[in-house]
């Protein structure tokens, strides 16, 4: 069986305005599809994508997860871009401070700051939806755990953005985040005990240098692990859920008189989201995806939203139903590199919900504003007012 090729450009400025129609056309022509323009292939339905990422063996990471050789080249002492018994022990460290046990000690945190979040903003009108409502906790209590000095807490959007956007091919927005990209490298390889908090979890990972367990490139990759990820891509889902909650008609309704449905509103939420597109990995062997052969020696792209938005799997994938509870969705990723910090991201989405619920009667949204980036989706802005009861 051959695989389909089709004169598509992932990262063109149309794709990614348009990126649900073009995704569309993708899974509408196979499973598996040959990119040409990009030098890819791309993983599109929602079974090929739980099985390519599950086939860690034979799709790796170690060889990076951009679309460019030169983030490629320098980014292999990070988790996301390990395998095998390298991963294991890189990631036993990563998760120690992300499990649902140690995150129990951070719940009242999480919880009294979106309260009294969601009280200023109601008391302050108009505010924007990304910037002040869904920053606010990943810049104030994740850079915290952390334990960044305040001048890196600064960059950390700036940064996290960047090192995402650096992910795609040698296009224009690639080489314009590639300086600042490359500033988070420097940050993080220049941090030691003595310049972050002593009880954070940088802290800690440094201090398996000197236990042995990690390299000092390994520690400073792991920084990097514990920042970008936590930071753009849950600001984008929890912006994506203000925003459905508000346009789709009567689901704020719904939510207040049905609380039990928060936890599957945020997964429903992530899902539709899926503020990561998708990285790339390397065929390390001929890999059947079951609609033909990718050969070794390829790239592939495993796109997340893709499988995500599978009409195939998911009956009105388009629609945000708060009900669904769509537990087995890809927007974390899925099997050995799924997102370490996920509990962390569903504890901080699952107090805002409460926390609006608790306040606001009706939710207010104007026009958003995307961003462009070669791996990130989801609003730059998003204008908004809450109203109380």
């Amino acid at each position: 069986m051959s695989i389909p090729e089709l004169n598509i450009d992932l990262f063109a400025e149309d794709t990614l305005r348009n990126t649900p129609a073009v995704y569309r056309e993708l899974r509408g022509a196979g499973a598996a599809v040959s990119l040409p323009k990009n030098d890819l292939f791309a993983i599109t339905h929602f079974a090929a994508v739980r099985a390519a990422l599950r086939a860690d063996d034979q799709l790796v990471s170690s060889h990076g997860v951009a679309a460019n050789d030169i983030i490629n080249s320098i980014g292999g002492t990070a988790t996301l871009t390990s395998d095998g018994d390298t991963h294991k022990r890189r990631r036993s460290v990563l998760t120690r401070p992300l499990s649902r046990t140690a995150l129990e000690g951070v719940q009242h945190r999480i919880n009294s700051t979106a309260e009294a979040l969601v009280r200023t903003l109601l008391a302050k009108g108009s505010f924007c939806g990304v910037n002040d409502f869904a920053a606010h906790l990943p810049l104030n209590v994740v850079a915290e755990l952390v334990g960044l000095e305040e001048s890196g807490r600064e960059q950390m959007l700036s940064w996290a953005a960047a090192t995402f956007d650096a992910l795609g091919p040698e296009n224009s927005r690639t080489f314009a985040a590639l300086e600042t990209a490359l500033g988070l490298f420097e940050y993080v390889q220049g941090l030691g005990p003595e310049t972050v908090n002593a009880d954070g979890w940088a802290a800690a990972a440094l201090s398996e240098v000197e236990s042995g367990v990690l390299s000092p490139e390994e520690a400073a990759g792991m920084i990097i692990d514990y920042t970008a990820p936590s930071l753009d891509t849950t600001i984008l889902a929890t912006a994506h859920m203000l925003w459905r909650l508000s346009v789709t008609d009567g689901a704020f309704e719904t939510l207040k008189e049905h609380p039990e449905f928060i936890g599957s509103t945020v997964l429903e939420s992530v899902r539709l989201a899926s503020p990561i597109r998708g990285f790339t990995r390397f065929v390390k062997e001929d890999y059947d995806t079951g609609a033909g052969t990718i050969p070794a020696g390829a790239r592939v792209a495993v796109l997340y939203a893709s499988g995500n938005w599978d009409d195939n799997h998911y009956e009105r994938a388009s629609q945000f139903l708060l009900d669904r509870n769509p537990r087995d969705h890809v927007g974390w990723g899925h099997g050995t590199h799924s997102c370490a910090g996920m509990h962390l991201a569903r504890m901080e989405m699952e107090a805002l919900l409460r926390a609006l619920l608790k306040h606001v009667a009706r939710i207010e949204t104007e026009e958003p504003e995307p961003i462009l980036n070669n791996v990130l989706q989801g609003f730059g802005a998003l204008p908004t007012r809450f109203h109380a009861g």
